[in-house]
């Protein structure tokens, strides 16, 4: 008999972004151990693409009642649940009240900032009552035991993992002029722009291009990424004098596009303060590139071999400055070194944790699984 697992997410497949693809690479590796899951996204477009094999996704649910109610209905037409894993703290008391109803284990995954300061109330009940917390890097993981009553085995590192398209090489033929950026160096930073999120570094890089134009004549700094916080930045460029042949913003770049997108570029850099992970990070490395990251958040695990690139105070300007030149000065990374976050790995250390919450089980499901 399989284990049985429902997934309550803000999205997955269908969706764009780092969690929608860390949610998919998550619940794949699972299913791959012999996992069963239905996954009840809250947003997104879930027709857009088909899970595989062991896999179901209804459509997302956006008012949050009717979510309420379906994901009831769901743990009961998928019964037996044995885990109720929560993609999101938000949804952790729901999470919560379904593992107790349900007589299931509760897995909860925290990407970052969303579990870095207390919570309250209900929700911290259900984060305390967890019996497996996962967290995307160690500072992640370090914050939430500062705040929380959890016992630290209770609370477990699974980083984010890079997917097999990217690799080194060239960019596609005519890609370059297709942005038309000119034969000068390129500095890249990925990452969705939203207006919740202004701490990615965007600008910290617009204070220094014009001294690193100086240094490295015709350096052009391309923004890849989509939100609400993109006219913002336009405009900020905008008034710092920055036009297109020094800042080029390329708004929603497709997942097949990536990998162009990072051969394209000489040194990628993102100097954040509240990431909880980077999976862009060792995209960026496993196509080549050097990076620079910030150093006082999660970015640490992600740059933590000093052959990916280095992490620097994104308040420091001289120190950032100095370690832009340096990355582009260094050439291209040997992609071996992310190797332990590629898919083999993350999907043995998920079906590990699965075994362990299958010790938790109750006797009749753990030997009918084991079975």
């Amino acid at each position: 008999m399989t284990i049985r697992i429902l997934a309550l997410v803000g999205d997955c497949y269908g969706a764009r972004g780092g969690i929608s693809r860390y949610n998919q690479d998550l619940f794949e590796s699972l299913a791959g151990g012999g996992a069963e899951l239905l996954v009840l996204p809250r947003r997104g477009g879930a027709t857009a693409a088909e899970p595989p094999s062991g896999i179901r996704q209804w459509r997302p649910i956006f008012n949050r009642g009717h979510y309420s109610l379906a994901s009831l209905w769901a743990a009961w037409c998928h019964r037996p649940v044995d885990i109720v894993f929560c993609g999101h703290v938000y949804m952790a008391p729901l999470a919560w009240t379904l593992a107790r109803l349900f007589k299931a284990r509760l897995w909860l995954q925290t990407h970052g900032i969303d579990i870095w300061s207390p919570q309250s109330g209900l929700k911290r009940t259900a984060i305390e009552g967890a019996d497996l917390v996962t967290a995307v890097s160690r500072m992640t993981r370090q914050r939430l035991l500062e705040w929380s009553d959890l016992a630290p085995d209770r609370v477990r590192v699974l980083p984010n993992t890079v997917r097999d398209m990217f690799t080194p090489g060239s960019a596609a033929p005519g890609y370059r002029a297709r942005l038309g950026i000119g034969d000068g160096p390129v500095i890249l930073t990925v990452g969705r722009l939203a207006s919740t999120e202004r701490s990615k570094g965007h600008e910290a890089i617009f204070a220094l291009l014009p001294d690193l134009r100086r240094r490295v004549p015709g350096l052009v700094y391309l923004i890849a990424g989509e939100g609400d916080d993109l006219p913002r930045l336009e405009q900020r460029a905008r008034n710092l004098g920055l036009g297109p042949d020094s800042v080029r913003f390329l708004g929603y770049v497709p997942d097949q596009e990536l990998p162009d997108v990072y051969r394209l570029a000489d040194l990628f850099v993102m100097p954040s303060s509240t990431e909880g992970f980077g999976i862009v990070y060792l995209e960026a490395a496993a196509c080549g590139l050097r990076v620079v990251g910030g150093a006082a958040d999660g970015s640490a695990d992600a740059i933590q071999d000093p052959r990916v690139g280095t992490t620097v105070d994104p308040e420091d300007r001289d120190a950032l400055f100095a370690s832009v030149l340096a990355g582009l000065a260094a050439g291209r990374v040997d992609p071996a070194v992310i190797e332990p976050y590629r898919r083999p790995h993350f999907a043995r250390v998920a079906r590990l944790l699965l075994s362990e919450l299958m010790g938790g089980l109750s006797p009749s499901r753990r030997a009918a699984y084991t079975d």
